[in-house]
Formats: structure tokens, C-alpha cells, sequence
């Protein structure tokens, strides 16, 4: 029984393991690498500023803006350029 729990405990730590290197490698991206990839001319640039505060009601008719969606933590907002539709 004990035995079958190691092997658990040890496939489980292999999981979580490889999941940690793999979150690391694909979030891990050269520096520059971005902006020589961003050959668009619309649109805005890579970390550039959002061009406005994003001011909108949400599902419960809260105002949200970047702002307090932001707070202190952050926010991350992707843009998906695209030419193919």
C-alpha cells in the first residue's frame, strides 16, 4: 500500500514538475523578440499604451474601466491582430 502511494506521490510531482518547465519556457521570450515579430502598421504596437480607458458597463451594470479592472496586481489585455478573417 505504501507502495502505491510513493509511486502516486511520485508521478504527481512529476506532472507538477513538467508543467512548471513548461510554463517557463513558453513564457520565457528574448528581449526585442516581440518588437522585431510586430511588422503590422495598424493597430497598436507592442507595449504600447491602450489608445483609451476602456470605460464600459459590465454584465452586472457596474462601471468598469482599466482602471479598476487593473487595480494594483495588474492587468493583462491581448490584442489579436489578424488579416486572415
Amino acid at each position: 500500500m505504501a507502495r502505491v502511494q510513493s509511486e502516486v506521490v511520485e508521478a504527481q510531482m512529476s506532472r507538477f514538475l513538467f508543467s512548471i518547465f513548461l510554463m517557463i519556457a513558453l513564457t520565457t521570450v528574448p528581449a526585442g523578440a516581440a518588437e522585431r515579430h510586430d511588422t503590422l502598421d495598424k493597430g497598436p504596437r507592442v507595449g504600447e499604451k491602450i489608445p483609451h480607458s476602456l470605460a464600459v458597463r459590465d454584465q452586472h451594470n457596474q462601471h468598469r474601466d482599466f482602471k479598476s479592472l487593473a487595480r494594483r496586481r495588474g492587468l493583462i489585455l491581448m490584442f489579436s491582430r489578424s488579416l486572415d478573417w
